[in-house]
């Protein structure tokens, strides 16, 4: 029965259920927005090692912040059940792309591109996915993809480790180190994201099998496909991204998703960088209500959310029995003979239509290196450090302009007087520890433009309508300088 609320959440339908979770579209009263709900079973939470677990780590994946990242919003518990609530998205999932037709190199590079840098983002943040798919890939309603469901699969993975159920992933979509039950790290996301490029390229999945684990024994034994024997037009450098991405060895494949990315835009565009400003470009409009191309008539809002998580919940094959306690010598792979159907939990049949992508709206350029201001840090210098009743204080200079904050509890930094046009604040603390004062420049703010002109320019950047390009956003702390203060040795 679906609940008439979760939290402060008010729930409104259900969107899909599977094994691992259930996911509901609701309304946030607190922000006046719809957002997705998942719900994980609450028999999870009797075993405190779980509750521990996903609070830390759903909390960790909540702090990923990145214009390719579904967010998070809010974790929490109602009646013993976890959950976590999400942006809701209205587009459809890159596996209903898929099932249109094939894409070109050109727009899959531009598509990988944007994922890639994510993935890098998430990677560095110390966040593997484990679980990436064409179902797990998003869109909002303005054509831009996202990645959903970040350590999902590693949340079940803790819970079923209770229980010594096995391996969590998808079978179609699994590196071989994972379907092996080893350690994983960020080139097992190059792995899954080198299938998701085979896929939409040829419309199809590398691999197909009877079951679920033959799909698994053939990642883990069998070559890589050679893709140009299923769509010969392409160049042989797209194959050889595909294998580098997808090597049974670890070791041999692309070091990062940036440099797959890297690679796949030198086969589609003779470049390593993709000759426009913004991955999706093309894409743009499509999932707004253009009247033009097949792909317009994918997007019926929330009926393709429905759609799509519905698909991911229900056809996510999240247990594969066994695999931790099975060796590879000890398998047995299968016939060769292909099947006359594709395994769950996701059946891509090929077409031989290719999916065209509309220009019908184009963003502006990124501004050149030259337009770009320079983003400065402020020089901060100690000038005196003396003993006063036993309390410490150093007294440190800094631009007349700049902001200064302490970074820790107890100690504090206030002004004494000026320099010439630099300032003199008095660092103190009760005790004798050494601390961080985070010292920054003002950073000019942006002249404000219009909503079309806005519109123009990815999320981390803003137009500048004198230049007539898009002018990145720095980072928040791009122009501040955090300086040690060392308030140990006063004894007088």
């Amino acid at each position: 029965m679906t609940p008439k609320k979760i939290g402060r959440y008010e729930i409104r339908s259900e969107l899909g259920r599977g094994g691992m979770a259930t996911v509901y579209r609701a309304y946030d009263p607190s922000f006046d927005r719809e957002v997705a709900i998942k719900v994980l079973p609450r028999e999870f939470m009797h075993d405190p090692q779980f509750r521990d677990r996903f609070q830390r780590e759903v909390k960790t994946i909540a702090l990923l912040e990145h214009p390719a990242i579904v967010p998070v919003y809010d974790v929490g518990e109602d009646d013993g059940m976890p959950y976590f609530v999400m942006r809701y998205m209205p587009g459809s999932s890159l596996s209903d792309w898929i099932e249109k037709g094939r894409f070109t190199l050109q727009d899959t590079a531009r598509l990988i591109e944007r994922l890639a840098q994510a993935l890098g983002y998430a990677h560095k943040k110390g966040v593997i996915h484990r679980d990436l798919k064409p179902d797990n890939i998003l869109f909002d309603s303005n054509g831009n993809p996202f990645i959903s469901d970040f350590g999902v699969a590693k949340f079940s993975e803790a819970a079923t480790n209770l229980t010594g159920s096995g391996i969590i992933g998808t079978p179609a979509y699994m590196s071989p180190e994972q379907a092996q039950g080893e350690d994983v790290d960020g080139r097992s996301d190059v792995y899954g994201l080198g299938v998701i490029v085979y896929q939409m390229l040829s419309g199809r999945q590398p691999y197909s099998a009877d079951t679920p684990m033959g799909v698994v024994v053939k990642h883990i034994t069998e070559p890589v496909p050679e893709i140009l024997k299923v769509t010969p037009d392409l160049p042989i450098e797209a194959d050889l991204v595909i294998k580098t991405a997808m090597a049974k060895n670890r070791s041999k494949r692309f070091a990062t998703t940036s440099d797959l990315a890297r690679a796949l835009n030198k086969a589609a565009f003779g470049t390593e960088g993709s000759p426009s400003s913004s991955t999706l470009s093309r894409m743009r409009g499509t999932l707004a209500g253009s009247s033009g191309g097949r792909m317009g008539a994918v997007i019926g809002g929330v009926v393709i959310l429905i759609a799509l998580v519905g698909v991911f919940l229900l056809r996510n094959q999240l247990f594969v029995p066994a695999v931790t306690a099975t060796p590879v010598s000890s398998l047995t792979p299968l016939p060769t003979t292909e099947p006359t159907q594709e395994p769950s939990p996701v059946a891509i049949q090929p077409t031989s239509e290719v999916v065209s992508l509309p220009t019908e709206v184009e963003l502006a350029p990124v501004c050149p290196a030259d337009v770009i201001p320079p983003i400065s840090k402020p020089t901060v210098r100690e000038t005196n450090k003396d003993c006063i009743v036993k309390l410490p204080f150093t007294t440190l200079s800094i631009p007349k302009d700049a902001t200064y904050e302490s970074q820790r509890d107890g100690f504090t930094c206030s002004k004494t007087g000026t320099n010439g046009n630099r300032v003199l604040i008095a660092c103190t603390g009760k005790e004798l520890f050494s601390f961080d004062v985070k010292v920054c420049n003002p950073q000019t703010v942006p002249t404000p433009v219009s909503e079309a002109d806005a519109a123009r320019c990815e999320q981390d950047s803003n137009y500048d309508s004198a230049n007539q390009c898009c002018m990145p956003v720095p980072e928040p702390d791009a122009a501040c300088t955090i300086f040690q203060v060392d308030l140990r040795g006063c004894s007088n």
